[in-house]
């Protein structure tokens, strides 16, 4: 009997997304709280890419990092795995501030 990672309902005809396991109503919520901080960290990105200003940089990246761990928190609050990339790219970023601050 399908099950939903999220909140738990199951039944026999309860429709679950097959890439999260998630009902429809959960993968909803999800996506687009999801889809918020994925654009605010395309914005910051983009902005970081653009600046040569290295306060703003930093500034940039500690955005990026902060909303990146977002993303993960609501990942796990859905009991679900961040992809690699998201990790990868908090991680860049992170070294990124750090060259900057030097």
């Amino acid at each position: 009997m399908p099950q939903c990672k999220k909140c738990g309902k199951k039944g026999l005809f309860l429709k679950i997304e097959g890439d999260t396991g998630l009902c429809l109503a959960c993968n909803e919520r999800f996506a687009q709280e999801g889809k918020i901080l994925t654009q605010k960290i395309i914005e910051a990105k983009n902005e970081a890419t653009a600046s040569k200003d290295a306060e703003k940089l930093v500034s940039l990246c500690k955005s990026i990092e902060g909303y990146g761990n977002e993303l993960v928190a609501l990942h796990q609050a859905y009991n679900l795995q961040p992809s690699q990339e998201l990790l990868d790219l908090i991680g860049t970023y992170k070294k990124m501030r750090e060259q900057a601050e030097k």
